[in-house]
């Protein structure tokens, strides 16, 4: 199953970093910078591993949610597409396949 939220996602990402208000907590996130983002993509993967020891699948899906939402801001701050982060593992999968075949 793919994620068909992401490509509605990233478009939120994008408004809000380029018109939403001072309320918005995604444009907050990105006034603060690459520096900021990458903070909070850290510690957000942090929080994913500590769920993932402890056993809780419920914690882990929503901390991975939250890990996805950031890494998103970041990647749209960048300006990358997470269409170029899924090409790329498409086509490390295709050159693993074929060195195999």
């Amino acid at each position: 199953m793919v994620c068909q939220f992401l490509d509605e996602l990233q478009s939120i990402i994008d408004d809000r970093i380029k018109h939403g208000d001072s309320s918005s907590y995604t444009r907050r996130l990105a006034s603060g910078g690459v520096d900021l983002i990458s903070k909070k993509v850290g510690e957000e993967a942090v929080e994913v591993v500590v769920a993932a020891m402890r056993g809780d699948r419920d914690w882990v899906v929503r901390e991975t949610a939250d890990l996805m939402y950031h890494l998103l801001v970041l990647l749209r701050f960048m300006g990358i597409k997470f269409d170029d982060v899924c090409e790329e593992l498409t086509n490390r999968h295709m050159a693993r396949v074929g060195s195999n075949g």
